[in-house]
């Protein structure tokens, strides 16, 4: 049976559980723990496939909250040491804000570029930083965004003259070298540094984990069901014609749902279109493979256990929390920054931010707009570590232009008159 759309209740377990939950205890827990990785490791372990892909039918919704409760809260108890209503306050009130604007557009967002003063095409403002600019006195250009750039106002490497617009105007009465860390606690900044990395490399192991049956080490959940999903990624060979046809005899769904996986497929990279035990989902993937292998290369389909989607959805979640939290502090984004370009154990090039450069090829579409969303509000919006990010870039750029021709996902590289920074000198960019 195809997996439908639709409402799922909460587990009446979780329920239960939740309400014995306390985030606050548990981040108390975490302050007195030698051993911080593996604790936190254990309580997304239990957790995380109690929150997500417990069926075919799913609510983003409910999961998004449980999430919040018991998985987010936890962590920004402890990133605080207090209530993160108050923390978080505290910190966006004494936060110095940085001059790069850095507002990541929409699809169909207007961009505006300054014929006169812009250092190319691809440097544009949003809206409101041109509103409050002298470039609209300017000989201008209007375009629509195809979704993922961002706002140059404040980079002064992108405008030849008029850098700033009058909300991020530097104040003369700041120091402009000034560290952001120096209005954070050693205390803060050591708790900061322990949350990022652990939760960094969290996302990263699962973003670029290749296994489809288990699960990192210290992740593995206490209770092990026999279930998974039949996973169906999108390529630049096959036809939405094909995929709809596939999987209406794969999945025996109707045409409108075929379409609405496709769909999904070719917006996110990748869809699930079966759920049940391994022999269920292996039979999907043999019919899928079978009919698209006839004339040219199959479709990429993965039957994977529902523990690994789990952690794959909640690493995304991760990212985009990641995002969210620096977004009080520039003190914050530093120490994200750090925590990012930091060497691994492998030596050069092995930083967590180097990994995901590496592995892009090997990501979905919806894996890489996350990550690169974060990328774009912390280490593009520090001037200090986006210089830092650019070297090790050029370092890595060979073997990024190599995978991104060899590449067959499906990757929208924007034009010249829907600017933006994903251009083709950034491969990994591309959508």
């Amino acid at each position: 049976m195809a997996a439908a759309e639709s409402d799922r209740e909460v587990p009446s377990a979780l329920c239960s559980e939740f309400l014995d939950f306390s985030a606050k205890d548990t981040a108390l827990k975490w302050l007195q723990v030698n051993e911080l990785p593996k604790e936190v490791y254990q309580h997304l372990a239990r957790y995380v496939p109690k929150i997500y892909c417990l069926g075919p039918n799913l609510n983003p919704q409910s999961e998004d909250l449980l999430a919040q409760l018991l998985l987010q809260a936890p962590l920004e108890w402890y990133l605080c040491g207090e209530d993160p209503s108050t923390g978080l306050a505290k910190l966006e009130q004494s936060n110095q804000p940085s001059q790069l604007c850095g507002h990541v557009f929409k699809v169909g967002e207007p961009t505006y570029s300054c014929r006169e003063c812009a250092a190319d095409p691809t440097c544009v403002l949003c809206m409101q930083c041109f509103l409050g600019s002298v470039h609209k006195e300017h000989r201008y250009r209007m375009t629509t965004s195809g979704g993922g750039g961002f706002c140059d106002c404040g980079d002064t490497e992108a405008w030849k003259k008029g850098p700033y617009c009058q909300k991020h105007e530097p104040n003369i009465s700041d120091v402009s070298q000034e560290d952001p860390l120096a209005h954070l606690s050693a205390d803060m900044i050591a708790r900061t540094y322990n949350i990022f990395s652990i939760v960094l490399k969290y996302a990263v192991d699962m973003l670029t984990w290749e296994k489809e049956d288990e699960l990192p080490p210290g992740l593995e959940p206490p209770e092990r069901g026999d279930t998974y999903y039949c996973m169906l990624f999108n390529d630049e060979v096959h036809t939405y014609e094909q995929v709809i046809y596939t999987l209406q005899k794969a999945v025996n769904c109707t045409q409108k749902e075929a379409v609405s996986f496709a769909t999904t497929v070719d917006r996110d990279g990748r869809k699930s279109v079966r759920y049940g035990d391994f022999q269920f989902c292996e039979q999907a993937k043999s019919v899928i493979v079978r009919n698209t292998s006839r004339q040219s290369k199959p479709l990429r389909v993965q039957v994977m256990h529902s523990s690994v989607v789990a952690h794959q959805c909640f690493a995304l979640k991760a990212l985009a929390w990641l995002g969210h939290i620096i977004s009080y502090s520039d003190a914050l984004r530093r120490i994200l920054c750090q925590v990012g370009l930091q060497k691994g154990p492998e030596g050069e090039n092995s930083s967590l931010v180097d990994t995901l450069m590496l592995c892009d090829s090997k990501m979905w579409k919806g894996a890489r707009n996350v990550y690169h969303q974060l990328f774009m509000s912390s280490l593009l919006m520090d001037l200090k570590y986006k210089k830092l990010f650019a070297i090790q870039f050029a370092k890595n750029y060979e073997r990024l232009q190599s995978d991104f021709v060899k590449d067959d996902h499906d990757r929208s590289t924007p034009s010249r008159t829907s600017p933006c920074k994903c251009s083709p000198c950034l491969p990994w960019l591309a959508c």
